[in-house]
C-alpha cells in the first residue's frame, strides 16, 4: 500500500516536474517569461542656473520636499553687484538717451531758424529784383542776394541731415538700443541673482545629496535628484518571439526580488519599437559581427508595464520577475504556479 502511495507520490512529482519543464520550454511563445525587470520611478535632475559657492543646504537626504520649496542656495554677493552695475548703465543709457531727445529738439529748432532765415533771404532777393528792374540797385548787390538766398536754402538742407541723423540714432523708438541693451543686461542679473536660491520643480524625496556648504557648482550641471514617487513603471526585456503576447492592455505577475513570496499583477502598457543597433552607427561603417553558432540569441523585447505596488515597498531599480498571461486558463494557472515558485524562492535567494 505504502509502495503504491509512493508511486503515486512519484509520478505526480515528476509529472508536474516534466510539465513545468515543458511549460517552461514553450513559454516564450505562449505566456512569455522574463527575469530581466526593473522597477523605474522618475527622476528629476536639480542643476543650478548660475555658478558659484552653496551658502546654505535646506534638505537632507531622503527628505520629501514639494515644489518651490527652497533646496540649497549659491553665493548671491558676485550677482547682487552684476544687478547693481547693470542699474547704472540703465540709467546712464536712460540719461544719454533723453539728452538724444534734446538734441533732436534743438535740432528741430534749427531747422525752423534756417528756414526763417532763408525765408528773409528770398523776401530781400525779390525786393533787389524789384530794384534792378528800376536800375536803382547794382548787379553786385543783386549777385549778393541771391547767394544769401542760395546759402541760406543750404543751410535748411544741413539742419534737416542733422535731424535725420539724431533720428536715425533713435530709430523712431522711444528708447535707444543702448537703453533696451541695458534694460536685456539688468534683466538678466535680476534672473541670475533670482536664481541663487534652487527650488524643486516638482514634488519628490531628495536622494544620493551629496552637498555641503562651501561647495563650488558649475551652472547647468545636475547636483541633486528628486525622486517623483508618483510617476513609475516596470520595464521588462522579453524575447522577441513572444511578441504576439506583449500587446498593450495584456496582463501580467511580477515577482520582486525585495518582496519575496508575493505577486502583484500589472498591465503592459506599450513596447519599444526599435532597438540600439551598436555594429550600425548612423555616421559610421557598419561593423559585422561573426557568430560561430548555428543557433543565435534571440533579440529582446524592451516593454513598459504599469504595477500597482507600494511605493514604500520598491525603490527605483528593484528587479523584479514577470510573466504574460495568455488568455488561457490552463495556461494562465500554470504561469500563476510558477510566478508564485519564484517569489517563494526569494525568501532564500
Amino acid at each position: 500500500m505504502k509502495t503504491n502511495i509512493y508511486s503515486v507520490l512519484l509520478y505526480t512529482v515528476i509529472g508536474f516536474a516534466l510539465s513545468l519543464s515543458a511549460f517552461l520550454l514553450m513559454a516564450d511563445n505562449v505566456s512569455p517569461f522574463t527575469t530581466q525587470a526593473t522597477f523605474y520611478k522618475s527622476v528629476v535632475n536639480i542643476a543650478p542656473e548660475v555658478s558659484g559657492n552653496i551658502t546654505h543646504v535646506y534638505v537632507i537626504n531622503g527628505q520629501h520636499v514639494n515644489v518651490n520649496q527652497p533646496l540649497f542656495s549659491i553665493d548671491v554677493k558676485p550677482y547682487q553687484i552684476a544687478v547693481d552695475q547693470a542699474q547704472a548703465e540703465l540709467q546712464q543709457a536712460k540719461e544719454a538717451n533723453l539728452g538724444t531727445w534734446q538734441q533732436l529738439a534743438a535740432a528741430q529748432q534749427v531747422v525752423l531758424q534756417k528756414k526763417t532765415v532763408w525765408k528773409n533771404a528770398l523776401h530781400k532777393l525779390e525786393r533787389y529784383q524789384t530794384l534792378n528792374r528800376k536800375g536803382l540797385t547794382t548787379q553786385q548787390e543783386l549777385d549778393d542776394a541771391i547767394s544769401t538766398t542760395d546759402i541760406a536754402k543750404s543751410a535748411i538742407s544741413a539742419a534737416q541731415a542733422d535731424v535725420l541723423k539724431i533720428k536715425a540714432t533713435l530709430s523712431g523708438k522711444e528708447n535707444t538700443a543702448a537703453v533696451e541693451l541695458a534694460q536685456a543686461k539688468l534683466d538678466r542679473a535680476e534672473w541670475d541673482l533670482s536664481n541663487t536660491t534652487v527650488v524643486a520643480t516638482t514634488a519628490g524625496t531628495v536622494t544620493n545629496l551629496q552637498l555641503d556648504t562651501g561647495t563650488y557648482v558649475n551652472k547647468g550641471t545636475p547636483i541633486l535628484f528628486l525622486v517623483n514617487e508618483k510617476n513609475s513603471w516596470l520595464s521588462a526585456d522579453f524575447n522577441e518571439k513572444g511578441i504576439a503576447h506583449l500587446q498593450p492592455k495584456n496582463h501580467v505577475l511580477i515577482s520582486f526580488d525585495s518582496q519575496p513570496g508575493r505577486v502583484f499583477k500589472g498591465d503592459i502598457e506599450n513596447q519599444d519599437r526599435a532597438i540600439f543597433d551598436a555594429s550600425n552607427p548612423l555616421t559610421r561603417l557598419s561593423t559585422v559581427t561573426n557568430d560561430t553558432r548555428w543557433i543565435r540569441e534571440q533579440q529582446k523585447i524592451r516593454t513598459r508595464i504599469a504595477v500597482n505596488v507600494p511605493q514604500q515597498d520598491v525603490i527605483s531599480g528593484s528587479r523584479a520577475s514577470v510573466i504574460v498571461l495568455n488568455g488561457n486558463p490552463v495556461l494562465d494557472v500554470i504561469s500563476s504556479v510558477w510566478i508564485h515558485v519564484i517569489a517563494l524562492f526569494r525568501y532564500i535567494y
